[in-house]
């Protein structure tokens, strides 16, 4: 099962003075068991490539579907969405309601609705019990993240969309939601991050789509795109400290150096495959 986008455009305004241009001929397929950052400048167009592949936006020209076995079963009823911010989200009185909301909407009877609920907070880190009474505004802005991103794991979808999903988080609280990722990877579930934090992106993802003006300007190996500072910097994107390190040693342009450069990147590559 895959999530497949050929030759997506997307304008806004089309034929109006206002018209802009958020997607331009995106090609792109992202299958389960993978975690796929999306990173790139504001306003390069992660968070509309977001909407596309999870139904709410409507590409203006190209296909968005997910394609399994020649089936082609619809992307609402594929993947799950937990926007940027969570307080945009929540719109019943407990957490647990809040949660419930999407899977009582599927037509579950109440014994099954409950059971989501219940396992849907355990793999956000929130147990019902300890969260499930408690209002949603009054949770951490750690624990709102995760409640947000329970309510899209509790519809029981082999895809996961987060949008800047350690937005202002303490590094703690940050690792948590890696934490999670990782435990939806080792499910078999497909997960794709939009993300600004370059640190989280190399805790998590396997491979990295570069955006810029709508457009994919690269779709490599996470390791591959950390390591090409002259792409990042021109986007305005700060790389990670180890990996601005090895580029520092390269360009000292000695033996030396670029010895130590590679045995920072083989540990770096070890310490993923740790992870």
């Amino acid at each position: 099962m895959r999530i497949v986008l050929r030759e997506v455009n997307v304008q806004y305004d089309a034929g109006l003075p206002s018209s802009t241009t958020a997607l331009v001929g995106v090609d792109l397929a992202i299958g389960l068991g993978e975690c796929v950052a999306v990173i790139g400048p504001t306003g390069s167009g992660k968070t509309t490539l977001l909407e596309v592949m999870a139904g709410l936006s409507r590409p203006s020209s190209g296909s968005a579907a997910i394609e399994s076995d020649g089936e082609r079963p619809g992307l609402k009823q594929s993947v799950g969405l937990a926007y940027q911010f969570p307080e945009s989200q929540f719109f019943e009185e407990t957490v647990f309601e809040d949660v419930a909301f999407g899977p009582a909407r599927q037509g579950l009877a109440e014994p099954d609705v409950r059971r989501r609920v219940e396992e849907a907070l355990t793999r956000a880190g929130l147990p019902a019990g300890e969260f499930g009474a408690r209002a949603p505004l009054s949770l951490s802005a750690g624990e709102k993240r995760r409640a947000a991103i329970a309510g899209s794991l509790a519809l029981s979808r082999p895809f996961l969309l987060l949008d800047e999903p350690t937005a202002g988080l303490d590094p703690t609280t940050a690792e948590r939601v890696s934490e999670l990722v990782r435990n939806e990877l080792g499910a078999g579930n497909g997960v794709v991050v939009v993300t600004h934090d370059l640190g989280f992106v190399e805790a998590v993802a396997s491979r990295t789509v570069v955006m810029g003006d709508g457009a994919i300007l690269a779709d490599r190996a996470t390791a591959d795109v950390m390591s090409d500072t002259d792409l990042l910097t021109r986007l305005g994107l700060e790389p990670p400290p180890r990996y601005a390190l090895v580029d520092r040693l390269r360009r000292l342009s000695n033996p030396e150096s670029e010895r130590v450069a590679g045995i920072l990147l083989g540990s770096f590559a070890a310490d993923r495959g740790a992870a």
